[in-house]
């Protein structure tokens, strides 16, 4: 997730800016002298050039030598040289023993491999000296304690730092402020905190590096940074793509990032405000346990005028957080990229900073010639010409104190067709602007706006909130107080587009950021006074939440599958009615779904997506619906608040479920089978298709944990719990409604009467199920229904119905006898 930007994105956008500034050392050209090998200094008095005589490296050598005068050097952070063949890093004295953020990510990758900007891992290296070697060493920062404690000499012995790499000193400048080392080898090399994956690794078969064919491409120093950027080569069984060369090859960047000398305070976290976190083992603790201590991850912010800001005034920050947008994002879009970073503002006015966050276009190299968005200095927006459908908010940091050091967004092209899809579907039936293939691009821009307020989101420190829609009223969708306050509490929920809107209704349909995501912001960045004695800056950070007492409006959850209250791609605080809005909109949309996809002379392609996407959306709420059976809210409580954090779901409402399900599930959905629709889509599948919705339903409301989340919510509460053996016949009930009517069973139906049979034989064969009341629950519901086919197979009133039940009463049988317990073999 997080990750530096790739240098190849930087020639390829950034030519003019590139020759504004000190070269990157490139690759040199193959009539480069050895690797082994560097060039004697011609004399002084040499009349006419003669060819360098190569002689072996051996030990410490003059400066000079080691660093000729031919020597391409990039000035930065340290000296990067390159001679020859060779890359020289000249590390000053006072940097040694200094601690780097050593970050390896995916700068350029095959067809099939990803993307560019993907993280492979990330570690905290230092050079430190060892006589007349530099060793680079891992660092830990999960056990700490403080050096002045007698403890912090059995944490040091406990966690002894592994070395990564010894390089020789090659030389000192005349002045020893600094020594040289070699570090070809290292890069050359498949050392596994600059390789790939273990995970890639397995994937694509990858067996070995092939040092012929990987290659330093260029190395750059920066103020605060060191660039490296390689190809690598391996040999691999199964590549990602052009199989035939048995070989897997990518360009991998990475970045040695200088943590500061004195960590960022660290802010406590808590489970109760969303917030990324890094955890470590505080063995200096005062107490008869050991400590985890959880710091949250944000910026540093430090405002520039303390006394006005003590005054509650609001003040600008010393160091502002500023996005740049990518030059390569198209003109058009640049403007609510911009209004996505800088919608934060607001949320920092809370915390008490002006101009807390800013957006900006890169300096022309006339305004900046030094400007480089490989510079660790440098946030950005990167547009990647990729057909994913997606985008991401990584950040990294320094894992010390959680400070964030730095972000790459990454914003693939295809995220356009994601946001219409979501849109249309979420939205055409009460929306008229939403009911096209291609958007006008204003719509299109504030549907980009908003996902780049919720990728912002994250680079500031703040996980999904999956909780914050269910604080919203379902009938308040309908209304214009979305407008204000979005769809959620929270811009970080996956609440999406308003769905819940009928047509006719007067409100907006897209979310903003929410009243939860300010009062996370300022949680998270407010000052705290005497904040480096963090007991005293937790009991203040508690109060925080404390005055905001029980107010759902500020509740934070993990996306669950237990409580329905904290899902995805949900809107409300009630999952049935809000469905039940949902699907009245995607019959609407079914309806006119020719029509709003017509482009004359194409194909069908764009109907045949957006119809899938309309039996997404459809089989979504059914998810949503599920989770209340068995459900449980979760509200983050600590001890001395009212309540217990976790709360079952009443009875009513797990019973509303069940009715949902056989209304708009378990009975055919006949609005969606459309001739007119499938014809030009498909010779066939629909039953397939509804078949698989209608297994998925049942496998979830039929899932183990789920039902036994019942049995033991009916044993502590009785009469007042939705008792599973209720549940199970209503649903055996609505699926099997024929047996009662004697009405035929068509097609649709059969096939999910057979399903229902394939779950309950399932849970018959599941070793928890059996050591519960769920396998006795099963065998009831089987023994009743044998009943009831056998009843309603002498009333049949066509063949193939009768042949059916006939079918159905034999798998029962057949079903009971195999779960059987067998008597025990003879001695």
């Amino acid at each position: 997730m997080r990750t530096l930007v790739s240098l190849a994105f930087f020639i390829l956008f950034f030519p003019a800016l590139a020759a504004g500034r000190s070269p990157a050392i490139p690759q040199q050209p193959p009539d480069a002298p050895p690797t082994d090998t560097v060039p004697d200094a011609p004399d002084a008095d040499d009349d006419e050039e003669t060819p360098a005589t190569p002689r072996p490296r051996t030990g410490i050598r003059p400066y000079a030598e080691v660093v000729p005068d031919s020597a391409v050097t990039d000035e930065g952070l340290f000296s990067i040289h390159r001679v020859g063949q060779n890359y020289l890093f000249e590390v000053p004295m006072n940097l040694l023993g200094r601690e780097f953020l050593l970050q390896t990510r995916i700068t350029r990758t095959p067809t099939g491999a990803g993307f560019g900007g993907q993280q492979e891992s990330s570690a905290v290296v230092r050079f430190e000296r060892r006589e007349d070697q530099i060793l680079l060493r891992l660092v830990g920062h999960d056990n700490m304690a403080p050096d002045s404690l007698p403890i912090y000499e059995a944490v040091r012995n406990s966690n002894f730092e592994p070395i990564l790499q010894a390089f020789p000193i090659r030389a000192f400048p005349e002045d020893s402020s600094a020594v040289v080392v070699d570090v070809s080898a290292f890069f050359r090399s498949d050392a596994q905190v600059i390789g790939i994956q273990q995970t890639r690794r397995d994937q694509y078969q990858v067996r070995n590096l092939n040092a012929d064919r990987t290659f330093i491409e260029s190395m750059r120093s920066f103020p605060e940074n060191v660039e490296v950027r390689r190809t690598v080569t391996y040999t691999a069984g199964r590549p990602p793509s052009n199989a035939v060369g048995g070989v897997l090859s990518m360009e991998l960047g990475h970045a040695f990032v200088l943590l500061p000398v004195v960590p960022m305070t660290p802010r406590p976290w808590d489970e109760r405000v969303g917030f990324f976190s890094v955890a470590q083992n505080d063995f200096g603790a005062e107490a008869q346990r050991l400590l985890e201590r959880r710091f949250i991850r944000r910026w540093r912010l430090e405002p520039s005028d303390p006394a006005a800001y003590a005054r509650g005034q609001l003040v600008e920050p010393v160091q502002p957080i500023v996005i740049y947008i990518d030059p390569a994002t198209p003109e058009k879009w640049r403007p609510y990229l911009k209004q996505g970073i800088e919608d934060w503002q607001e949320a920092f006015e809370a915390a008490g900073f002006r101009n807390a966050i800013l957006a900006a276009d890169p300096p022309s190299p006339q305004e900046d010639p030094e400007f480089d968005p490989a510079d660790a200095r440098v946030s950005m927006i990167r547009y990647l010409a990729s057909a994913v459908q997606n985008a991401s908010g990584p950040s990294y940091y320094d894992p010390r104190s959680g400070e964030i050091i730095g972000t790459h967004i990454q914003w693939h092209h295809n995220v356009m067709n994601l946001v219409r899809n979501w849109y249309f579907v979420q939205t055409a039936a009460a929306n008229p602007e939403a009911r096209a293939l291609e958007f006008d691009d204003e719509v299109m821009g504030r549907l980009i706006r908003y996902v780049a307020a919720h990728e912002v989101g994250h680079t500031l420190g703040l996980p999904h909130n999956m909780k914050g829609h269910s604080a919203i009223p379902v009938e308040s969708l309908r209304t214009k107080s979305v407008c204000e306050n979005g769809t959620s509490t929270s811009i970080m929920d996956y609440a999406r587009f308003n769905y819940v809107a009928q047509p006719g209704d007067d409100t907006c349909f897209i979310p903003v950021i929410g009243p939860y995501d300010r009062w996370a912001i300022e949680w998270g960045y407010r000052v705290v006074p005497n904040a480096a004695d963090l007991e005293a800056q937790q009991a203040t950070l508690n109060d925080w939440i404390v005055e905001k007492g029980d107010d759902p409006v500020y509740r934070f959850g993990d996306p669950s599958q237990m409580d329905p209250g904290s899902t995805q791609e949900a809107l409300g605080d009630d999952p049935v009615r809000a469905s039940d809005y949902g699907v009245a909109n995607l019959m609407r949309i079914t309806a006119n779904l020719r029509e709003w996809t017509f482009e004359d002379g194409q194909s069908y392609a764009q109907l045949d997506e957006l119809y899938g996407q309309v039996l997404g959306q459809w089989n979504r709420f059914t998810g949503h619906v599920i989770l209340s059976l068995g459900g449980v809210d979760w509200t983050r409580r600590a001890q001395g608040q009212d309540g217990t954090p976790y709360n079952r779901v009443p009875a009513e409402r797990q019973r509303a479920a069940i009715d949902y399900l056989d209304r708009q599930v378990f009975q055919t959905p006949t609005w969606m089978i459309d001739p007119d629709i499938l014809y030009r889509i498909e010779a066939t599948g629909i039953q397939d298709r509804i078949r698989g919705f209608q297994v998925s339903a049942l496998n979830g409301v039929l899932n183990v944990p789920r039902v036994k989340r019942m049995i033991e919510q009916e044993a502590l509460h009785g009469a007042e719990a939705y008792a599973p053996l209720e549940m199970m016949t209503t649903l055996r009930e609505v699926i099997w409604r024929e047996l009662g009517t004697g009405g035929s069973i068509d097609s649709f139906r059969r096939n999910l009467q057979r399903a229902y049979l394939d779950r309950l034989e399932a849970l018959l064969e599941n070793e928890e199920a059996l050591t519960t009341d769920i396998a006795p629950l099963v065998r009831g519901q089987l023994v009743r229904l044998l009943d009831a086919v056998a009843a309603a197979r002498m009333e049949a009133r066509d063949e193939v119905t009768r042949l059916h039940l006939e079918d159905v009463s034999e798998r029962i049988v057949r079903i009971m006898e195999e779960a059987e317990p067998q008597p025990a073999a003879a001695a």
